[in-house]
């Protein structure tokens, strides 16, 4: 697991949005329509970086600490004479870089019982977007578990 110190910067005319910067890492930027949303793209952009430089065989930087990130924004800020927005924030990212592409894995066959108009639904909605009955369990159940899991 790595994780870097991350700068979430108020958007100035999107309210709610966050822009995303690492000191340690110029080039790993991201943004997001919400604090939420903006930690989720911070972590898949860095998740990116990271394997990215890991299999080009780049050094990874020793990460700053959050005080040492806030003191090079503010530092970067006044050289620029463009002050942080108030309600800037520093947090570290964490996450375990992909460096290459996990071998797929094969389906594994389950017998699950559910209601007849639950059934229903998922056919239904599964024909809308292409999908098998199966496609549609996988894809809510992932996205369930994505939000589960923050």
């Amino acid at each position: 697991m790595y994780y870097y110190p991350a700068t979430f910067v108020p958007h100035p005319l999107h309210p709610g949005r966050y822009d995303v910067t690492f000191v340690d890492l110029p080039g790993c930027v991201s943004s997001g329509d919400s604090l939420l949303d903006a930690l989720h793209m911070a972590q898949e952009a860095l998740t990116m970086h990271l394997g990215a430089m890991l299999e080009d065989g780049d050094p990874l930087p020793a990460p700053s600490s959050l005080d040492e990130a806030r003191q090079i924004d503010e530092a970067e800020a006044l050289e620029e004479d463009d002050p942080l927005p108030q309600g800037t924030l520093w947090q570290y990212v964490l996450v375990a870089p992909v460096t290459r592409k996990p071998k797929a894995e094969s389906p594994v066959r389950l017998s699950i019982s559910l209601k007849p108009s639950v059934i229903a639904r998922l056919d239904a909605i599964a024909e809308d977007m292409g999908l098998t009955r199966s496609g549609i369990i996988n894809v809510a159940a992932r996205d369930y578990i994505h939000r589960i899991q923050g």
